[in-house]
Formats: C-alpha cells, sequence, structure tokens
C-alpha cells in the first residue's frame, strides 16, 4: 500500500527558486515560431548521415527542425494544415505520421525530402486481404510500435463514417503511404497510449483508468487489465523497460505521477505517486521512460526528470521551468522527447517565447541517478508505527518530502549526494531532526521515533480495556476547522465542492455546523481520494445556522473528500482567508478544498465534531484456578463477576475419607488430601480380621471379617484346643450357604485357614 509522496517546495526558498527555474537540464537552444502556438513532439534520426530532427506539432501545420547543432537549430521545412490545438507526431522508417482533431485525416511525410513536398493526407484504409475498411477525418493521437503497428487513438469522422474511438490498427510497415486497415478496440475512447510486443498500454481518460490490452490478435483484442489513476483522468501512460511496470499522467489541476505494478496485470498494484511542484496546481501532460528515468512534461511547470529504477520511490533529479507563469493552465510546456542517440532532450512549449508563440528547446543532460533514504517511524512511547508522519530533506535544491504509510514506512530522496538533516514531524508529537549521509544510487535506511507532546491536544480512546486503547491520547471529542463563517468573506453557494483531509487514525465525524440560504434537502458525502461514497446522510434544512449529526466513520487514509453529493444545496462557504492544514486532534488533517485555484475558500463544514469511540470492550471477570487463585479469562465469561467474590469463593480444593470409601471435600481447605485422586486410592472401608490369637487387625483393603473394632475384640479369641494347639490362624468365616459372616454365636459356622485346612463349629454361649 503506498502514501502521499510529494515534491514539497519550503517556504524559506521561494526567493533562490524564482530566480532557479532548472536543475541538472542545461539549455543548450531554442527555436521560435511568430505566428502560432506549438503542440506535442517527436524526434527522428536520419539514418544516411545520423543528423537529429525535431518534428514539431503546431497549431497552423507541421514543422522539421534540424536540431544536429543543439545550440543553433534550424527549420527545414513546414508544411501548413488546418488549424488545431491538437497535433501529434510519431514516425516509421523515415516517414512522419502526424495526427490532428482538425478533419485534416492521417498526415504522413516522407522524411527523405527535407523540403517537405512530398506528403499525403490519408482518409480511407483499407485491407487488401479481407476487404475490411475504416475512414476517420480526425484523431487525437497515435502511437506506432516495433512491428510497424500504427494505433490510432480517439478517431472521429465529419463524413458520416462511424470509426472507433478506443483505437484503429493500421500496418504501415506493409505500406508506409497508404497503411492497411487491421482492426480496432472500441471498448473505451482511448485519449493516448503506447504498445510494446503485443499489449497496448491505454489512457482512457473519461473513465479515469489505466487500460492494459492484448492486441496479439487485431481482429479481437482483449482487455487484460484495468486500474485507476490518483485523479481519475488518465492522459498517457508508458511501460518500464523490463516490463513489469507502467506510469501514468493525469491531465488535470495538481495531479500526480502514478507508477503501478503490472507483473500481474489481473491484479495491477499502484506503488508510487509524486507531484512536480506540489500546491501550485500544475497539470503534467506526457511521460516517458527512458532506461532507469522518466521525463515529462508539465503545463506551466515545464520539462522534469525522475529516477524510477525504484518504481516504489520515485525521486525528481531535474526539471527546466521554461514558462514564466505557475498554476493552473494550459500554457508552457506540452511534449518532451528523450531518445535522441545524442542524449540530448527536445522539448515543445505552447506559448513560451517572447511574444506567447511556440517554442522548441534543447536541453543537455546533467543528471544522475538519485539517492534514496527509507525507513520506519515508530511512536517513542508505545513503538506503534505512526501513520502520516511526515520527512522532510532539508536544504536541498529540489526539496523532497514524504508519509509515512500504513505500516509506518516511508521512502524519499534527493537528487545529491552529502550529508543533510531530515525532520520527522507529525501532529501532537514533538519533531525531530537526524543527519544522514546520502549516496548517489544507494538506499540509505534510517528509522525514527517521535515523542508526543504533552501540551497538544491527542484524540483517542482512554479506556484501558479497549481494543483501541490509545496511552498518549489525552481527550476524547474535538471541534475544529473554522468554528464559524464569519472570519472572512464569503457567500452561499450552489456549486459542488469539499474539504479534503487526512485520518492519522479511525474515528468518527460526529457533527458539523452549517448555514443554508433557504429550505432545502441536501445529501452529505464522506468520499475516499477517488470520489466514492463511504458514508452519507441527508436532511432537509432550514434557513440559517444549524448544527447536523453525520456519525461518519472515517478509516485510516489520505485524500478523503467531505462535500455533498450534488450542486443546488445553497450552503454558505467563504471565498477568502481560509489557512490550511486545519489539524484536529492530532487525527483529522484538512489539508485543502476540491477549489485547486482558490486555495484560501473554505466549504460548507464548520465547528466540526470528531471523536474516538472505544471499541472491543471486554467486562471483566474471574475464574479460580483450583489454587486459591483468582484469574480473569479475558473473554468475559468468569464465573464471579468482581474479583472479591472470587477471592471469597476460591478456597484450595482438599479431601478427606469419610471412612466409608467416600471422598469429599471439607471446604475450608484443611482436608488430609490435595486431590480427588489422591484420596480416593487412599480411602479404604475399615475393617478388622482376628489373627486367631486373640488379636484384631485391619487388612488395609476393605475385606476383613469384622466391620469395627469392637465386633472384632468381642468375638475373637481362642475357640479351642484344636487352635491352640495348632496355633493356626483364621482366613474368613463362612455360613452355611458359604457367604462369608463374622462370629456369631449359636450358629454353625465354618472356618477356613490359612494352612488350607476347614473345621466346622458351633458357637454356643
Amino acid at each position: 500500500m503506498y502514501m502521499k509522496r510529494i515534491i514539497l517546495f519550503m517556504t524559506f526558498l521561494p526567493l533562490i527558486l524564482e530566480c532557479q527555474n532548472s536543475y541538472n537540464l542545461n539549455l543548450l537552444g531554442t527555436y521560435d515560431w511568430n505566428s502560432t502556438e506549438g503542440n506535442d513532439i517527436w524526434g527522428w534520426v536520419d539514418p544516411a548521415d545520423e543528423s537529429e530532427y525535431a518534428l514539431v506539432g503546431l497549431v497552423n501545420g507541421f514543422s522539421c527542425v534540424n536540431v544536429t547543432n543543439p545550440s543553433n537549430p534550424v527549420e527545414e521545412f513546414f508544411i501548413s494544415d488546418l488549424s488545431s490545438t491538437w497535433r501529434d507526431v510519431k514516425t516509421w522508417g523515415n516517414y512522419a505520421y502526424v495526427t490532428t482533431e482538425a478533419n485534416a485525416g492521417l498526415l504522413i511525410v516522407d522524411l527523405n525530402d527535407m523540403t517537405g513536398n512530398t506528403y499525403w493526407n490519408i482518409f480511407q484504409f483499407n485491407n487488401p486481404t479481407t476487404g475490411q475498411s475504416t475512414s476517420f477525418t480526425a484523431s487525437h493521437n497515435l502511437y506506432i510500435d516495433e512491428n510497424g503497428i500504427c494505433y490510432i487513438f480517439g478517431a472521429s469522422s465529419n463524413n458520416g463514417s462511424n470509426p472507433a474511438d478506443g483505437a484503429i490498427f493500421l500496418d504501415v510497415a506493409a505500406n508506409p503511404t497508404n497503411p492497411h486497415y487491421l482492426g480496432a478496440w472500441n471498448d473505451e475512447y482511448i485519449h493516448d497510449g503506447m504498445v510494446r510486443g503485443d499489449t497496448l498500454y491505454a489512457g482512457c481518460i473519461y473513465t479515469g483508468n489505466l487500460y492494459v490490452i492484448d492486441v496479439s490478435d487485431k481482429n479481437n483484442p482483449v482487455t487484460i487489465g484495468t486500474h485507476p489513476t490518483p485523479n481519475a483522468f488518465t492522459h498517457n501512460a508508458w511501460v518500464s523497460d523490463d516490463g513489469n511496470y507502467v506510469f501514468t499522467t493525469d491531465e488535470t489541476s495538481d495531479a500526480y505521477i502514478g507508477a503501478y505494478d503490472i507483473s500481474d496485470v489481473t491484479n495491477i498494484q499502484e506503488v508510487d505517486r509524486i507531484q512536480s511542484n506540489p500546491g501550485s496546481n500544475s497539470i503534467p501532460h506526457n511521460t516517458h521512460v527512458d532506461g532507469n528515468f522518466i521525463v515529462t512534461s508539465w503545463y506551466r511547470d515545464g520539462t522534469t526528470v525522475h529516477d524510477v529504477s525504484n518504481p516504489h520511490n520515485m525521486v525528481q533529479v531535474a526539471y527546466y521551468d521554461s514558462y514564466s507563469g505557475s498554476g493552473d493552465g494550459f500554457d508552457g510546456c506540452w511534449g518532451t522527447y528523450p531518445f535522441l542517440p545524442s542524449g540530448n532532450i527536445i522539448s515543445s512549449d505552447i506559448n513560451s517565447n517572447n511574444n506567447n508563440n511556440a517554442r522548441l528547446l534543447v536541453y543537455e543532460r546533467n543528471f544522475s541517478g538519485a539517492c534514496f533514504l527509507e525507513g520506519n517511524v515508530t511512536d517513542g512511547n508505545t513503538g506503534a508505527n505512526l501513520v502520516g508522519a511526515s520527512i522532510e530533506i532539508l536544504n536541498t535544491f529540489i526539496p523532497n518530502s514524504s508519509s509515512t504509510t500504513l505500516n509506518g514506512n516511508y521512502s524519499c530522496g534527493n537528487a545529491d549526494a552529502g550529508l543533510f538533516d531530515v525532520k520527522y514531524s507529525m501532529p501532537g508529537y514533538i519533531s525531530d531532526t537526524l543527519s544522514v549521509n546520502l549516496i548517489n544510487g544507494q538506499t540509505v535506511i534510517q528509522d525514527a521515533q517521535l515523542f508526543t507532546d504533552p501540551s497538544i491536544p491527542i484524540l483517542g480512546c482512554m479506556d484501558s480495556l479497549a481494543s483501541n486503547y490509545n496511552p498518549n491520547a489525552n481527550i476524547s471529542v474535538e471541534f475544529g476547522g473554522e468554528a464559524d463563517n464569519t472570519f472572512s468573506t464569503g457567500g452561499y453557494f450552489n456549486g459542488n465542492q469539499h474539504l479534503i483531509f487526512d485520518a492519522y487514525n479511525e474515528f468518527v465525524i460526529k457533527s458539523a455546523v452549517f448555514y443554508a440560504d433557504d429550505n432545502n434537502t441536501v445529501t452529505f458525502e464522506l468520499r475516499n481520494s477517488m470520489g466514492t461514497v463511504l458514508d452519507d446522510t441527508t436532511y432537509t434544512l432550514s434557513q440559517g445556522q444549524q448544527q447536523l449529526e453525520l456519525n461518519f466513520n472515517v478509516p485510516i487514509g489520505i485524500d478523503f473528500q467531505l462535500g455533498i453529493s450534488s450542486g443546488g444545496s445553497g450552503l454558505y462557504r467563504n471565498n477568502d482567508g481560509a489557512v490550511y492544514p486545519y489539524n484536529i486532534g492530532s487525527i483529522m488533517n484538512i489539508t485543502g478544498s476540491s477549489a485547486t485555484s482558490a486555495p484560501d475558500y473554505y466549504y460548507f463544514y464548520y465547528n466540526i465534531e470528531i471523536e474516538v469511540p472505544c471499541v472491543g470492550i471486554i467486562t471483566q471477570s474471574y475464574d479460580c484456578d483450583g489454587q486459591g487463585n483468582c484469574f480473569d479469562p479475558g473473554n468475559g465469561n468468569g464465573i464471579y463477576s468482581s474479583l472479591n467474590d472470587c477471592q471469597i469463593n476460591c478456597i484450595v480444593e482438599s479431601y478427606d475419607c469419610d471412612g466409608q470409601g467416600n471422598c469429599f471435600d471439607p471446604g475450608n481447605g484443611s482436608g488430609l488430601y490435595l486431590s480427588l485422586n489422591d484420596c480416593q486410592n487412599n480411602c479404604i472401608l475399615e475393617s478388622y480380621d482376628c489373627d486367631g490369637q486373640g488379636n484384631c487387625f485391619d487388612p488395609g483393603n476393605g475385606n476383613g471379617i469384622y466391620s469395627s473394632l469392637n465386633d472384632c475384640q468381642n468375638n475373637c479369641h481362642l475357640t479351642g484346643t484344636y487352635d491352640l494347639q495348632n496355633n493356626k490362624k483364621v482366613r474368613f468365616i463362612t455360613d452355611l450357604l458359604g457367604q462369608k459372616t463374622i462370629y456369631r454365636s449359636n450358629n454353625i459356622l465354618i472356618y477356613q485357614y490359612e494352612d488350607g485346612t476347614v473345621e466346622k463349629k458351633v458357637i454356643i454361649k
């Protein structure tokens, strides 16, 4: 799982950065057009003499510029065409292929003729083998793979035909000036894409998804994987050299470059995302993989280079900001091309020259592999991983920042090697700064511990019996955001905007204050970063101020949206004076709003109440262990509800024998035997035998003739001369029926002796 990673420009560097518009990219030369704006760019090398050319799309046509001498670019020719904001270029062999959203078809230019007089505009494409065909007059973009297959993206027509607006497959290798039609994929509109082998990586801009498509069978292409991109406006995609990762751009304000693990296309995973200039609201356009680097064009931010040798930790190593303005808007750099044999990078700008028209820029590389910094941040008291802690490498030319993920890990880096200070911070904790020696091309591991600041409110469960107990918490409920709408100017608003916040722990948004212009029914929503509704509630509002119960359950994460379901709410919002971030209880951090062009606007939710309910509380109960000790089984199912009850009743087991062969617990712990087993083994019924000499004894097995000592003594005496003379011992006595009995007078008894003899006696008394 990733956490938000961005390159953060520090507040103390504005003067330095204002005059330093580049780092590790050296401008070698430029070429300006004076009457047109620019669009996309591609490169071409003449195989005859290895001259390098920039092929540049312009609003009013197509230009070929020789950049072999980068300090003195020369336009070789220009082909005028229908006016269009969009014109994209690719090559196959010695031919350039140009698409446009003007209805000019596919422009094919023979680059063998540097006069620019040999070209064709093709509208109809046939397959001479199958008889299939297609026709289009306009298209948004194209790509040509290593097999000479041209992929036309976003096609349309004004002649009544209905071309696929996904991808049209044309074989330019078979006939470069009259490509053969092979088939199409038309599940979704494709804005841009690239192909390697038999796999198409497509930016489906209107679905906000990366699509991975198997195009091995041009008559039956099959989607094999999809994944949403960070800002849900997927513009382009480019695959890594090893084929295991894809990098995307979203063509919208304040968007990201995204990195994805596609080793299993059925389970694509986002592994990182990064911005060139967070907070500026600039728009990324096209990114290209060049070995261990990606080179990207950013409107109003210029050309950037990131080290992606570790796609889980992208690090910016170079940039050249060619446009004088900043922020949201479609100005500045349109495209870039990093594949010339010289190593030079060429970029095309829409309107960056002195008269606000098109410009070509040629850059020299001065960058190397990044220095990587990774580690883990924990609570110094509890050892728990900290989620959302900030890590910032200080005093760097391209300042870098990172946040810890759900497991407390972070990753960031720097363009330059050396000894740097790294600041670790998190709301509710005392910041710490550690030194680290960074090395180009290597990953340094540095862990950190942060300790809570007792002076700062920390929201959390304070019940030690709860499963979510937080020993650092000192409050259970907190209010935050703007307290009311009086802090600045504003008014009632019918648009659909929202607040954006991060959650460092699970909590509940209990309530908030709202101001309504009139009676109206409004649905309030909690959404994730992709806009999916996680929780909502609907109220019929009355005019004026009201506090509403929300009870939104918030999980741990970033870029949540707190807003409304649709426009027309008539809720109050402030249009000035908001100072982000608003931290509430050290677990909710409101970082901004969806109005990226108006960073000081504040929307709808005032005096936000949040709490962390204690969960998983188990009732105390106790059992006795049989040894006189009480314990809590931990499941609430103990016999005793209190420790006192248990201690009163928990007496160590002991047992006595009742003399009848039965064992019993006297209930006071003083029994002769400590276990029932010991008692049962020793508790044998008393019985007695006479030894024939007038003596009584207990044989110890319960089988004596007499049941009491008294009976034995009354009957155990010499009974005749025979007994006395022979001194024989009686074994047992039976009656005439053979049943054992005891001595009785006036009865006939049979005596059996131990020597085996038997004697019949009549005892008369």
